[in-house]
């Protein structure tokens, strides 16, 4: 006899929405840095993100 299965337990899914608003955050952070708000448009959600890992890079190193 096992004990009972706790699907709520579960890791929670991923979901589109959320992801809009991470990515939306994170455009608004590149532009306070000094980003073009047009060409950020234009780029992916992944090409966006590494755009603010090197931000980020920049600002400790500088």
């Amino acid at each position: 006899m096992g004990a009972p299965r706790r699907k709520f337990r579960l890791r929670p899914k991923k979901t589109g929405a959320k992801k809009r608003i991470r990515v939306k955050s994170h455009v608004k952070r590149l532009v306070a840095a000094g980003f073009d708000e047009k060409s950020l448009a234009k780029l992916t959600s992944r090409e966006i993100r590494e755009k603010l890992a090197r931000s980020r890079k920049r600002k400790k190193t500088a």
